[in-house]
C-alpha cells in the first residue's frame, strides 16, 4: 500500500509539474507558422504608406485563426482627411498550418514566402481593394524580455513577438484606380489558449517607429469593470537602431484630454507615455478622433495613427480593445 501510495504521489506530483511547465520560447521559422494546437492566434499589420505624391494613407490587416476558421479584418484610411478608403471583414474555414501560412478567405490572402521572408497581404473584396508585401528591415522581436512569452492579463500565457520594421509596397485602389504604393509597417504575431476568457482581450496598445530609426512596444492589460490598467499585466520593448532589443518595464500611460466617444466606449485620443529605463518620456497623439475599425464578427476596436513627440520623434498605431 506505502508502494502504491508512493507511486500515486510521484504521479500526481508529475502531472502538477506539467502543468506548471513554462511555455516554450518562440524559435524562427517554425513559429512564423500555424499552431493548430493554439485555441486562438492571430498575424498583424499596420503600416504607414504613400503615393507617388507623398499622399499617406494607413493600411491595417489582421488574420484571426479560431477553431478551423479564419476572420480576415483590415481597413485603410486617408491620412490627409481621416477618411475611411474602406473596410472589409470576413469569415471562411481554414486556418496556417505548423508547416505554412497561405490562407485564402472571403476574398483575402496571407501568404508567407520563407525563402525571401517576405509577408503578403491581399485584399480584393467589395469594400476594399489592396495588396501590400512586406519583407523585415530588422531581426524579429521576441517580447517578454527575450523569451516570447507573455502573460496574456489573467487568462494565462501568450506568444508574442514582432518585427518592428518592414518596408512595404503594394497598391491601393481608390476612386476606382490601383495607386502604387510604398512605405514602413510593424508586424505582430501572438497565440494562445486564451480564447473563452474576456479578461485577455481588454488592453491599451503601442507600437511607434520612431524617426531616428528604433522602435517601441509597449501594452498594457484593463480591469474589465473598472477599465483601470492592471500594473501588473503591463510591459514593453524598445529596439534600438541596429536592432537589438531592450525590455520595458516600469512604464506609465496615462491618458490625456477629451476622449472619443463612440459604439459604447471611451477612447482616449491623447496619452503620456514614460518610463525609467530605457528612459522614456512621450506624448502620443491621434492624427484624427475616429480611426474605429467598425466590425460585426469580432469586437469593434480604436486601431489608430497617431504623432509621437517627446525623447523620440515619430509615428505611432494606438489599439485600444474593450470585451
Amino acid at each position: 500500500m506505502r508502494r502504491l501510495a508512493l507511486i500515486l504521489l510521484v504521479a500526481c506530483l508529475a502531472a502538477g509539474s506539467a502543468l506548471a511547465a513554462p511555455a516554450p520560447q518562440v524559435h524562427f521559422p517554425r513559429d512564423h507558422f500555424g499552431h493548430p494546437g493554439s485555441a486562438i492566434e492571430w498575424w498583424y499589420f499596420t503600416g504607414v504608406v504613400h503615393d507617388g505624391a507623398g499622399k499617406r494613407y494607413s493600411v491595417f490587416f489582421t488574420l484571426f485563426s479560431r477553431q478551423g476558421f479564419v476572420v480576415p479584418v483590415a481597413q485603410v484610411l486617408d491620412l490627409q482627411t481621416g477618411k475611411v478608403v474602406g473596410h472589409s471583414e470576413g469569415l471562411g474555414p481554414g486556418a496556417p498550418t505548423a508547416g505554412a501560412v497561405d490562407v485564402t478567405a472571403s476574398g483575402t490572402n496571407l501568404r508567407y514566402v520563407s525563402s525571401t521572408n517576405t509577408w503578403d497581404v491581399a485584399v480584393h473584396t467589395a469594400g476594399l481593394d489592396f495588396t501590400l508585401s512586406q519583407h523585415p528591415l530588422k531581426p524579429y522581436v521576441l517580447h517578454g524580455g527575450g523569451t516570447g512569452v507573455i502573460r496574456q492579463s489573467f487568462a494565462g500565457t501568450s506568444h508574442y513577438y514582432s518585427d518592428t520594421r518592414m518596408r512595404a509596397t503594394g497598391t491601393i485602389r481608390v476612386g476606382g484606380k490601383p495607386v502604387a504604393v510604398t512605405g514602413d509597417s510593424w508586424f505582430d504575431h501572438q497565440w494562445g489558449d486564451y480564447e473563452s476568457d474576456p479578461r485577455a482581450f481588454n488592453w491599451n496598445w503601442f507600437s511607434c517607429r520612431f524617426d531616428d530609426g528604433t522602435e517601441l512596444m509597449l501594452y498594457e492589460f484593463r480591469d474589465r469593470k473598472t477599465g483601470r490598467p492592471l500594473p501588473q499585466f503591463r510591459n514593453g520593448t524598445f529596439v534600438d537602431a541596429k536592432g537589438r532589443a531592450t525590455p520595458v518595464t516600469g512604464f506609465t500611460a496615462t491618458a490625456l484630454g477629451e476622449p472619443f466617444r463612440a459604439a459604447g466606449h471611451v477612447w482616449p485620443l491623447d496619452w503620456s507615455l514614460r518610463a525609467p529605463a530605457p528612459r522614456l518620456d512621450e506624448h502620443v497623439q491621434a492624427l484624427f478622433p475616429d480611426q474605429l475599425v467598425r466590425n460585426t464578427i469580432v469586437p469593434t476596436f480604436w486601431e489608430g495613427v497617431s504623432r509621437a513627440t517627446g525623447t523620440h520623434a515619430g509615428t505611432c498605431f494606438v489599439e485600444i480593445s474593450y470585451r
